[in-house]
């Protein structure tokens, strides 16, 4: 892999990064920028490197496969996350009541939902790089194979 490959990679990170979280306020069901950013960069480096080379050519490097999937990644991401924040999920606006039964119930839910998603956030950071390594190192034009 070329040095440029992993320069856009970065900046496709930082540019939807930045739209996303600045813009439309919104980073994926995790709500890191952190967590977002790095999502972002590894899919765009292990499309860069896995994808069909395509598309025009900047300093030996075909940059729009890593683009578009960026793109699309950062749009499911923004499409899955819940609109209302999990603050703003209390019951009577805010009020303070005594806990019920429902409540108890949906605070489970609602830890139960998170350790979910906090384990396919892992597997799937290991997955991404697993795929950015590998596609460096098994890449057609690499010297080093």
């Amino acid at each position: 892999m070329s040095f440029a490959g992993i320069l856009f990679a970065l900046f496709y990170a930082v540019i939807l990064t930045a739209i996303f979280s600045l813009v439309f306020r919104n980073t994926g069901p995790w709500g890191g920028f952190w967590i977002f950013f790095f999502l972002l960069f590894f899919v765009s480096l292990g499309a860069g490197q896995w994808a069909v080379p395509a598309g025009p050519v900047a300093w030996g490097y075909y940059w729009v496969p890593g683009l578009i999937a960026a793109i699309v990644f950062a749009l499911l991401l923004a499409a899955v996350a819940s609109p209302i924040s999990p603050a703003s999920r209390r019951f009577n606006n805010g009020k303070t009541t005594k806990n019920t039964t429902i409540e108890k119930i949906h605070e489970e839910e609602t830890a139960a939902t998170v350790a979910v998603i906090g384990i396919f956030f892992w597997v799937l950071m290991v997955i991404l790089i697993i795929a950015a390594i590998a596609g460096v190192i098994f890449r057609q034009d690499n010297p080093l194979v």
